[in-house]
């Protein structure tokens, strides 16, 4: 069984559940547990080795677009691709 935990990301900031999540995770694969972390809207950013996946379940620059911008829920995969890279995003939450 995989264990898939969901963390909301701080926008290139230290942030406290992140360094939680991170720690967390981590001990469960130490554990021997298939553990995986998954930011959901922006990258994290911990002072610890960071075992999250580089990309996003739901990307926070995508996300905001669509909102304020119907027209960009029906962009195709490839242009949503790109709106949820991992570097783009941190970049805009900078």
């Amino acid at each position: 069984m995989r264990i898939v935990y969901l963390t909301a990301g701080a926008a290139g900031m230290y942030c406290g559940s992140c360094l939680h999540d991170n720690s967390l995770v981590r001990a469960l694969q130490r554990m021997g547990h298939d553990a995986v972390l998954l930011p959901v809207y922006t990258p994290i950013l911990t002072d610890q080795e960071d075992v999250s996946r580089k990309e996003l379940f739901l990307g926070g620059v995508n996300i905001y677009l669509q909102q304020v911008a119907p027209i960009f829920r029906r962009l195709p995969k490839w242009a949503d691709a790109f709106l949820n890279w991992p570097p783009l995003v941190r970049w805009v939450a900078s």
